[in-house]
């Protein structure tokens, strides 16, 4: 057996016989593998987003074929950027192809990007032609029509970042096309005046740090530069970083050939479908058809938490500056993530409970402090119980899921979504397996929000197995 096959069998062991949740670093355990290393490598910092699931984690899991063979498919019904699709696609021992499930049009469109490969060659004479067409663009420009664009964004930025834009529409192969896109959403928060230290868009104010005559004055120089920054240079230089990390990954041999792939295939982790993934992260529905069942090796998934990221509007601007969602969209989009905040009015009237001990007693307790946020909680796990239904369907028999989760505060009441979640699974009829908890250092997550907000302090990691 492999060496993190026995390893595991060595973790199960002690979990089952302390019952205790194992503390562990999934960086320490990967820290033996050269190639395990995750800073400048492939395509992971193409884009920044928030709340990225620590690649260490899906690394771990897929360096065995204890839990998945390697002609196994990989699964994410939570993909975000598609850190698990690429990991599965490039591991240097067991590559196995991949699909996932997003919500996000920005979301999929980098995952698309960062797991596709392309002719570098032609790619940078694309990079070299459009180039010239920005510099010698003069005609007029549509800027996108969003709420305070004004307030976030100089006039003089505006037209260039539109100018750059209309002269990506006109690339003609859809995959450049798209790679320049995300080379574009990449720098839009570099040229706004928001603060780049806070993930939701806040605006730089110096008068903020009044009592802080230092970090006053370096507000005040970086307001300057955000005013002054030239958006062209930018986008160049984002081209250039990304054109390598490209490279990269192109130069996987079974991901050129197509013996390993990895694709987006749907939107809504409650109802796994197969759709067709077009340009600019659209999915086309018109001929889906359900996932079969029994067809998936392996799940890896870290869903949202509750009411605790903004992924909406964290990434407004890029979804804004690149058409994927307009003005009246935000709305609607935002009441199909799991975890929104967005509920109507019947879902907090009354609580909405389980029959779930854990999610119910809680439920409870918030709907006395705050029924809309009872609401919110409610129709979080009555999402996840339906996520969690859909995996167990997908799932082959004996077929691991690995279920990646934080415990958060919300009116001030500790709220345990690895136990709560846990219940949730085993009622629809996994078995659990083991549990481990990894300190979270930084990965793009707000961890503190406000006082009743807590703050996001492990991962807890939770190994479920369907039962054969």
């Amino acid at each position: 057996m492999d060496a993190v096959g026995s390893r595991l069998i060595e973790f199960r062991k002690e979990f089952r016989d302390s019952g205790e949740p194992l503390r562990v670093s999934f960086r320490s355990l990967c820290s033996e593998w050269t190639w395990a290393k995750r800073s400048e490598v492939y395509t992971h910092l193409m884009h920044k987003y928030p709340a990225k699931i620590l690649p260490y984690i899906p690394i771990f899991f897929l360096s065995t074929d204890s839990y998945a063979s390697p002609t196994d498919c990989v699964f994410d019904s939570f993909a975000g950027t598609g850190t698990v699709l690429l990991e599965s696609i490039v591991h240097p021992h067991f590559k196995r192809n991949a699909l996932g499930v997003e919500i996000s049009p920005l979301a999929r469109l980098i995952a698309k990007v960062k797991t596709t490969p392309l002719d570098i060659t032609r790619l940078r004479k694309e990079a070299r032609d459009l180039a010239a067409r920005i510099k010698s663009f003069s005609g007029d420009v549509e800027v996108p029509e969003f709420p305070n664009r004004d307030l976030w964004f100089p006039q003089r930025i505006q037209l260039e970042l539109a100018k750059i834009r209309r002269c990506i529409e006109e690339v003609e192969n859809p995959d450049f096309k798209d790679f320049f896109l995300v080379c574009l959403s990449s720098i839009i928060r570099d040229v706004s005046l928001a603060d780049p230290k806070i993930a939701p868009p806040v605006v730089l104010k110096p008068e903020n740090f009044s009592n802080n005559p230092d970090r006053q004055k370096q507000v005040e120089a970086l307001l300057r530069k955000k005013k002054w920054a030239r958006p062209f240079g930018y986008f160049r230089r984002s081209v250039s970083r990304n054109i390598k990390r490209v490279k990269l990954l192109s130069d996987v041999e079974e991901i050129v050939s197509k013996k390993v792939s990895s694709t987006i295939i749907w939107d809504d982790a409650r109802q796994l479908k197969y759709g067709q993934l077009l340009a600019k992260g659209m999915i086309d529905k018109s001929d889906a058809k359900e996932v079969d069942n029994g067809s998936i090796g392996l799940v890896i998934t870290s869903p949202p938490y509750i009411n605790a990221q903004k992924y909406l509007r964290t990434t407004k601007f890029e979804l804004f500056w690149l058409g994927l969602i307009g003005q009246d969209d935000v709305v609607d989009l935002d009441r199909q993530f799991v975890g929104t905040e967005r509920v109507f009015q019947e879902e907090y009237q009354n609580a909405t409970l389980l029959g779930v001990e854990s999610a119910d007693c809680l439920i409870e307790q918030i709907y006395t402090k705050d029924a809309e946020k009872a609401g919110v909680v409610s129709r979080y796990f009555r999402d996840m119980r339906q996520a969690v239904s859909e995996i167990y369907r997908v799932l082959k028999k004996t077929g691991r899921f690995v279920l990646v989760v934080g415990d958060n505060t919300i009116c001030g009441l500790p709220v345990e979504n690895h136990k709560i979640l846990t219940d949730i699974a085993t009622e629809v009829g996994f078995r659990l397996d083991v549990i481990f908890v990894d300190e979270i250092r930084s990965r793009g997550m707000i961890t503190k929000r406000h006082e009743t907000g807590g703050m996001v302090l492990d991962d807890w990691v939770i190994v479920l197995e369907k039962e054969g």
